[in-house]
């Protein structure tokens, strides 16, 4: 009996080793490897997210002012607008997958950067910022700090931010209701670069402060506004309230053109760091439905926008164009 015990215990032991070479040796599929986001630092723009590796290393990455507080502003919903040829009216949607700027894809205006397991912190970047959102027809969007990111048109590459201060509010623009910045490694606030200031000149001949959007591909004056209810140095449109009035941030001190005084500019640190623009004091902000103007023989018209926000209401006030007088 108890010989065959002991056969019996080696039988098993034999099958059991055996078992165990045979899943050692047996080719395993590769466990999929995140998105990785590097920092790219320049004077202009100071640290931000780009892609590490890949057929996009070193594209820009882009946040929307229309996506806050839960909402998504930039979707698949198709619509018609002007893209990056101010003359070419297409329909598009503001996002769609990321292989569609890999493979030359033009209906969707911003495509997401998408990952296939958890993203990777490259130096610089915050790994515990780095999240993901599962969206239909689009798949796992990586997030920074809650902020969902998005690249923009392949000549932006290797790091030609193209989509920085880009405008696209109502019609005639792509209608997506906001603005497009840069992200910043640090905390994924909104970065734009040395925002530009002039004047804008309403259809009533009104001369009004405006910013320069677009400012890389098709610039054009597009209006800023004061909030009532701020106070000297003081921003009080914080939360949603920035979703339709986006503060006007910069890098560094802006840069003022012919017809505003460069003594009534300043700027003011927000709560999450960073810089926004005033004037005489006031924190200055832009309209997310900004209705901006077709030239006779296309393209967008250089010298203003509507100045269709002044007026309207906001949480606690009203919000009112900058006048800096006639002719």
């Amino acid at each position: 009996m108890d010989r065959n015990f002991k056969r019996i215990v080696i039988a098993v032991l034999c099958v059991a080793v055996g078992a165990v070479i045979i899943y050692a040796s047996y080719p395993r599929p590769a466990r999929a490897k995140g998105v990785e986001l590097r920092v790219e630092t320049t004077s202009q723009y100071g640290a931000v997210l780009v892609v590490d590796g890949g057929e996009l290393s070193g594209f820009p990455l882009y946040e929307f002012s229309g996506d806050a507080s839960g909402h998504f502003g930039c979707t698949t919903t198709k619509a018609e607008g002007y893209d990056l040829n101010p003359d070419a009216r297409v329909r598009l949607s503001c996002t769609g997958p990321e292989r569609d700027i890999v493979d030359g894809v033009t209906s969707d205006d911003w495509p997401a950067l998408t990952t296939s397991a958890s993203p990777i912190a490259g130096p610089g970047v915050e790994q515990r910022l780095l999240g993901s959102v599962d969206r239909k027809g689009i798949g796992n969007q990586v997030t920074y700090a809650g902020h969902p990111l998005y690249l923009f048109d392949p000549s932006s590459a290797p790091f030609r931010p193209l989509g920085v201060d880009y405008v696209e509010t109502v019609d005639p623009l792509a209608p997506w209701h906001g603005y497009w910045f840069l992200v910043s490694s640090r905390n994924g606030d909104p970065v734009s670069g040395p925002v530009s200031l002039g004047r804008a000149t309403l259809s009533n001949g009104s001369r009004v402060l405006a910013m320069t959007g677009d400012p890389n591909i098709n610039p054009f004056a597009v209006v800023v506004y004061t909030y009532s209810h701020d106070g000297r140095n003081v921003s009080t449109c914080t939360g949603v309230c920035t979703r339709t009035w986006v503060p006007v941030v910069t890098t560094a001190t802006p840069h003022v053109d012919a017809g505003v005084s460069s003594r009534d500019i300043g700027t003011i640190r927000r709560a999450n760091g960073t810089l926004q623009v005033t004037y005489d004091g006031k924190p200055l902000y832009l309209y997310a439905r900004e209705r901006a103007f077709v030239k006779p023989y296309g393209g967008i018209e250089a010298k203003g926008t509507a100045g269709n926000g002044e007026g309207r209401r906001g949480p606690s006030g009203h919000f009112s164009v900058v006048h800096l007088g006639r002719g």
